[in-house]
């Protein structure tokens, strides 16, 4: 029993040592802990500040895809109207094609009765007459149709310089996403994770 009292009693030198053993592993541990928690807490800064600019970027990306839509939309507006302004003119032109479909087919028969009017002067002087009227509406629909190829160019380039804004435009947008862009690609290579 004695033997077991002795070897149960720890002396008291030995007992203090062991407690400021014990002491100061748990002051360590605390130390280990508090420089944990503020690891964690400027982890957890840095990943706001993170999102706050993914999220700003992606606003003003967004903000960007609105306004190149917009301007898609306007511009393809204008487009629309000068396509059809451009299919009135044609079917002016195909009703003025049907005219002169229609004198060149009388110029025909005109043209047909030349070897029966050799007896006839006054015949052929009559014909003659009328081939010159066919071919004043000939000329006056020729010239309505030049009338409507300058309209149809105009309306052309009007088209082309819609497109030539537009393709600016784009361009103008594709700069700024690739600017806006450039603090989301630094924040990646910051962290990679």
């Amino acid at each position: 029993m004695m033997e077991n009292e002795r070897r149960t009693t720890i002396p008291p030198q030995q007992e203090a040592e062991q407690c400021e053993g014990i002491a100061h592993a748990i002051k360590r541990f605390e130390k280990i802990m508090m420089s944990r928690i503020y690891l964690q807490q400027r982890l957890g800064d840095r990943l706001k500040v993170s999102i706050r600019t993914g999220m700003i970027v992606m606003f003003l990306i967004a903000a960007s895809i609105l306004m190149l839509l917009i301007t898609l939309s306007v511009q393809v507006k204008r487009v629309a109207e000068v396509t059809e302004n451009m299919n009135v003119n044609f079917d002016k032109i195909s009703q003025n094609m049907v005219t002169i479909n229609a004198y060149m087919q009388s110029m025909e028969k005109q043209i047909a009765y030349m070897p029966n009017i050799e007896g006839s002067t006054q015949f052929i002087n009559q014909h003659m007459k009328d081939i010159k009227g066919s071919m004043t509406g000939i000329t006056s629909q020729v010239r309505d149709m030049h009338q409507q190829l300058t309209t149809v160019q105009q309306k052309m380039g009007t088209i082309s310089a819609s497109v030539s804004h537009m393709n600016q435009n784009v361009s103008g947008m594709n700069h700024e996403v690739q600017r806006m862009a450039k603090p989301a690609h630094t924040l990646n290579k910051m962290f990679p994770f």
